[in-house]
């Protein structure tokens, strides 16, 4: 396509896989990232059947697949063994999976299908503001002097900058940002022998105490070594008091809460710097366009770890943006209405985000919190869920990404049809 080109910020999984589609459409494409070197690190990642689909149309399953590990299940117990959580994929589509898998590895592997469709990749560029005018978007920066510069003109302005975003506020679109007072530790530990489960495996006291292990594979650095992500939930605002507490009071209180399978991961903990400590938002937008610039991904609609749902969301945002701008790559440039394409890709989002903003929200305080009432409820709600058989269809659904309402699965389940899981991809 001539003319100007759509600027994406932000090179997450939002960004690059938005500036893959795009590319590939025939459309030129410019990704502004803050960060200098972009390097493979970060936490395990749950993806999902919604998220793995898009990987197939960007033709990096293959890739994902054979360094991640396959998750069969969610599994959660209290403390006393009793089941709390049993949500098994094979209850949606026979052979279906979730993958567990290292950050560093999807954004490695997002990362370079980027460069191969010729997207222009600036890094250490930290975008300041943005000017809307007639036919073009204007991007500006900071100097270290505090002195403005310009970055250019595009056609269209894409954020996909995270949570945190400073460029989302700029937007004339009524929104909201609340930070969860609810965090999580984690950590990248070598599986032990005994840990191949397939099985994203939780324990939990009452609310208030969640630790869980899952699987995640390997990396491109080390291919032959599988890895475990340990979490551990808690107030943010308890994070000092943890720190002064120690490691061995924490290890205390995890074996009592998990027992045996905790050990040998708490013994390859002896340091707190190896626990990195998570924060999480929760981002509501009206509308995620203003004219010529869009918001996606976490920049637009982060949530709640809870449903596992921010990277798989980041990925179906992309191919939704893809789908919505369609030929529009061999329209000529100043015939597009880039409000009415953005509008269309938002029609397209609506239900399945406003659905898990909704679930997410129901579902976060009852697994972080101090209730001892709604742990008492979400046991019972739980264990009726599992022992009938609409209950355990709309729970997996949910996990799969496949809801558009609480009533309905819509349009998403029937794209998700088309892809099926194959476990021989590892054996």
């Amino acid at each position: 396509m001539k003319g100007l080109p759509i600027a994406i910020v932000g090179a997450g999984t939002a960004g690059l896989a938005t500036a893959i589609f795009l590319a590939r459409q025939g459309f030129a494409v410019r990704l502004l990232e803050r960060v200098e070197h972009l390097q493979p690190v970060g936490a395990g990642i749950l993806l999902q059947p919604s998220g793995l689909a898009v990987l197939q149309r960007l033709g990096l399953l293959a890739e994902c697949t054979a360094l991640g590990a396959p998750v069969s299940r969610l599994y959660g117990t209290s403390c006393k063994g009793r089941v709390i959580l049993d949500t098994r994929y094979d209850d949606w589509q026979p052979g279906s999976f979730g993958l567990g898998i290292h950050r560093g590895v999807l954004m490695t592997a997002l990362l370079k299908a980027a460069q191969r469709a010729g997207v222009q990749m600036e890094t250490g560029v930290s975008v300041s503001r943005f000017e809307q005018a007639a036919g073009h978007v204007r991007l500006v920066r900071q100097d270290e002097q505090g002195a403005e510069q310009p970055l250019g003109d595009c056609a269209a302005l894409i954020l996909a900058d995270g949570t945190r975003s400073s460029l989302r506020a700029q937007m004339q679109v009524r929104q909201w940002a609340r930070p969860y007072p609810w965090g999580a530790l984690w950590s990248m530990l070598p599986t032990e022998a005994s840990g191949e489960s397939g099985e994203l495996r939780q324990w939990y006291r009452g609310c208030r105490e969640m630790f869980g292990l899952m699987p995640t594979g390997a990396t491109h650095q080390a291919p032959g070594r599988a890895l475990t992500s340990l979490f551990w939930s808690l107030p943010l605002s308890e994070h000092q008091a943890w720190l002064q507490h120690g490691l061995e009071a924490w290890k205390r209180r995890v074996c009592s809460l998990a027992g045996e399978a905790a050990h040998g991961y708490l013994q390859q903990i002896d340091d707190p710097a190896q626990l990195t400590l998570a924060a999480y938002a929760d981002v509501r937008m009206q509308r995620w366009h203003d004219a010529r610039v869009l918001a996606i991904g976490d920049c637009a609609h982060a949530m709640s770890p809870q449903l596992g749902q921010g990277a798989n969301m980041a990925l179906v945002d992309a191919a939704a943006l893809a789908d919505a701008l369609g030929d529009a790559a061999d329209a000529a440039q100043e015939t597009l209405d880039w409000n009415a394409l953005f509008a269309g890709y938002g029609d397209a989002r609506r239900d399945h985000l406003r659905y898990y903003r909704q679930a997410s929200r129901l579902l976060t305080p009852l697994f972080q919190s101090n209730s001892g009432t709604l742990a008492v409820l979400r046991d019972i709600a739980l264990m009726l869920a599992r022992h009938n058989r609409f209950g355990r269809q709309h729970a997996v659904s949910t996990l799969v990404g496949a809801r558009n309402g609480w009533l309905w699965q819509g349009a998403q389940q029937r794209a998700l049809h088309a892809w099926k899981g194959e476990r021989e991809a590892w054996e």
